[in-house]
């Protein structure tokens, strides 16, 4: 079942404190979700990123439309910053696609639009896009991690990456790496892999019995409810289901999709799943607040007005949250 964000008289997440508050249990979490910023920069490119996934990616951006959907991002980007900040919420969660082609220069971009290079950075935590991870060298070379570090911080598996784990007020926010370069031009698709799903079970383990909120750039399903199309899916969808089933996952957050929609709890999926949509394509301009107190989640659909070049309330609703603890 596939649910479009409506409008509700209810809104929970306007209640959001005006001073940021040491975590304790029973108090509300607040959180800013966004996803698929895709900033450009200038590049340095080479030979070897002619012949590659960069090349197409180029194509797309210049002749068919993407960099005139995305031409307004800086602007965007700093309107986001402001409300975020305005609401002082507890941290951000952001769902990937940092970046257009996955350059270097659009990773340090990026970092610095969301204000990661300041002595008064936000607290967050982030998974890399597939557009992230456009190429190997991407991944080899630590490009989004490197950037990205002040929002890579957490409970670990050893000395792997991924998945990691924040604690925020009384919840667990849980990263899974869902993205990997792929060889051919059309092939969107993402892969948690084996060792990573392993990890994960070991670490929900390692968690107290508290919520837990799961991120990763791909979905469960798209918003109509059907499963996404096989360039575009998670390999290993059911496999990242099934763990994070078991090891008890409340709410699952994610980006790739560039419209924001959500899924309620349903027979094959035991938590609802909600998507952020793009934060910086051009009529969409969209992120998420939540509020989190026991088994219940207040969603806040947040849209930039052009007019008033400000982000502003545009439909609210609540959830409800499997497991209590």
């Amino acid at each position: 079942m596939s649910t479009s964000i409506v409008k509700d008289d209810i809104n929970l997440v306007d209640q959001i404190s005006s001073s940021r508050m040491i975590p304790n249990r029973g108090r509300p979490v607040y959180l800013a979700h966004l996803s698929d910023i895709h900033v450009t920069a200038d590049c340095a490119w080479t030979k070897k990123d002619l012949f590659s996934k960069r090349f197409t990616g180029w194509i797309n951006l210049k002749i068919f439309g993407r960099g005139f959907r995305f031409r307004k991002t800086n602007e965007i980007l700093g309107a986001l910053m402001m409300d975020i900040k305005a609401h002082q919420l507890d941290s951000i969660v952001f769902s990937g696609d940092a970046t257009a082609l996955g350059f270097e220069e659009e990773m340090a971009k990026a970092a610095e639009l969301l204000g990661l290079n300041r002595p008064d950075a936000l607290p967050g935590l982030a998974v890399p896009g597939n557009h992230d991870y456009q190429t190997a060298s991407c991944v080899a070379q630590n490009h989004f991690e490197n950037h990205f570090s002040h929002w890579q911080q957490g409970e670990r598996i050893g000395n792997h990456t991924y998945p990691f784990a924040q604690k925020v007020g009384d919840i667990w926010v849980v990263a899974v790496n869902s993205s990997t370069p792929n060889r051919l031009p059309w092939d969107a698709r993402g892969c948690v892999g084996g060792d990573q799903l392993q990890r994960l079970g070991m670490l929900f383990e390692k968690l107290d019995n508290s919520r837990r909120i799961l991120v990763t750039h791909y979905p469960v399903r798209i918003a109509s409810g059907k499963k996404e199309r096989k360039i575009r899916a998670l390999r290993d969808l059911e496999s990242l289901l099934k763990v994070s089933t078991k090891g008890k996952v409340s709410l699952w957050l994610h980006g790739h999709r560039h419209d924001q929609f959500y899924h309620p709890t349903s027979q094959d999926v035991p938590f609802p799943v909600l998507c952020a949509g793009s934060a910086t394509q051009n009529g969409k301009w969209s992120y998420s607040r939540y509020s989190i107190e026991n088994c219940k989640l207040g969603v806040e659909c947040r849209v930039f007005k052009p007019e008033t070049g400000l982000f502003e309330k545009a439909e609210s609703f609540t959830l409800d949250l499997p497991y209590s603890y």
